[in-house]
């Protein structure tokens, strides 16, 4: 299985529609390579990074980097 088709069924656990999982998957491996680049770390690092946002996220969390003042959500 590749990394699309995983990332894929990641997204649908989660709650996606089948198109918006195929579009969230290829979006997020987009978006970890582009971190890479731009953080000097590693591919892996920053999907570990981007799955940690996306089920904080669907778990209706708003982790501490995106919270106005750093507060963290309850």
């Amino acid at each position: 299985m590749d990394e699309v088709t995983k990332l894929t069924e990641y997204c649908r656990k989660l709650g996606a529609s089948p198109q918006q999982a195929g579009a969230m998957a290829r979006q997020l491996l987009k978006r970890a390579d582009q971190l890479a680049a731009e953080r000097n770390q590693t591919r892996e690092e920053c999907m570990a990074y981007l799955l940690r946002l996306v089920a904080q996220g669907s778990a209706g969390q708003v982790p501490p980097e995106f919270n106005p003042g750093g507060e963290k959500s309850k």
